[in-house]
């Protein structure tokens, strides 16, 4: 009897085919591999300057449970750490400050004499971006009218 080959739907996978199929998967598995402390470093940047608008409206929460008078015009804060090393406000550095506008909310000052009621306060607050590893500024700037 002669021996006959099984048909071709039949047949298994050569170890060619099964050798670069697993190169196939190995690339693309170290490629994912590879993306993640890319990605890591990115929700890092985000976590890092959605903690800085948090301490920016701390302080302007803080200038608005204030009256209008007691609220000094110029640096009210100067550029200072805002928590101890091991705290990760360590990390931070906020300054403050205060100025009379116009009623065009232009041509900050300090002098007394240009006060119409309005006063602009600005809030920078100073971290580091784990991406680029340099420092960023978030700023944040609101109007306060006296009552």
């Amino acid at each position: 009897m002669r021996e006959s080959k099984p048909p071709k739907s039949c047949r298994g996978f050569s170890l060619l085919e099964i050798m670069v199929a697993i190169l196939i998967l190995g690339s693309t598995f170290i490629g994912l591999i590879s993306a993640f402390p890319y990605a890591m470093s990115i929700i890092k940047s985000a976590e890092s300057e959605t903690q800085a608008a948090y301490l920016a409206q701390e302080k302007i929460e803080e200038l608005y449970e204030a009256k209008y008078a007691d609220i000094n015009v110029g640096v009210i804060e100067t550029k200072h750490r805002l928590g101890s090393a091991g705290s990760y406000l360590y990390f931070f550095q906020r300054q403050t400050e205060v100025y009379y506008v116009d009623s065009n909310i232009e041509n900050p000052s300090e002098n007394p004499a240009d006060d119409i009621g309005i006063k602009k306060i600005s809030v920078l607050v100073y971290y580091t971006n784990s991406l680029s590893k340099t420092e960023k500024i978030y700023t944040l700037n609101n109007i306060i009218i006296e009552n």
